[in-house]
C-alpha cells in the first residue's frame, strides 16, 4: 500500500473516532469521508463499493436531518448511524490490518 493511501485510511479512522467521541458532527465526517475515498489511489471497485455502501447511509441521514431541520437524532436514527459507522471502521480496519501484516512479514 502506498504512504498515501496508508495516511488517508489513518485519517479515516481517526475521524470515525472523533464521531463516536462526539468530537465532531455528523455532516462533517460525511464529507471528511467522502473526500479522503476521493484521493484513495488505486483502490478495488468491491471495497470502494462496500465502503460507498455504508458511507451513504450516513448521507442519507445527514440529508433527512437537514430536511426536518433535526438537532438531536432520535434512538433508532442514532443506532443506525452508530452501526453505519462501526461497519466503516471494519472496512478501513480491514485496510490497515493488511498493511500492518505486510509490514511485518517483510521484516
Amino acid at each position: 500500500m502506498s504512504k498515501h493511501n496508508e495516511r488517508q485510511y489513518r485519517l479515516m479512522l481517526a475521524q470515525l473516532k472523533r464521531f463516536e467521541e462526539g468530537q465532531t458532527r455528523l455532516d462533517t465526517l460525511v464529507d471528511g469521508l467522502e473526500g479522503l475515498l476521493n484521493s484513495l489511489e488505486g483502490i478495488s471497485h468491491s471495497w470502494k463499493q462496500a465502503f460507498l455502501h455504508e458511507w451513504g447511509k450516513l448521507e442519507d441521514e445527514r440529508a433527512y436531518a437537514l430536511f426536518k431541520n433535526l438537532v438531536v437524532f432520535d434512538q433508532e436514527t442514532s443506532r443506525r448511524i452508530r452501526l453505519a459507522v462501526s461497519r466503516l471502521k471494519l472496512l478501513v480496519l480491514e485496510k490497515t490490518d493488511d498493511q500492518g501484516d505486510e509490514g511485518r512479514s517483510s521484516s
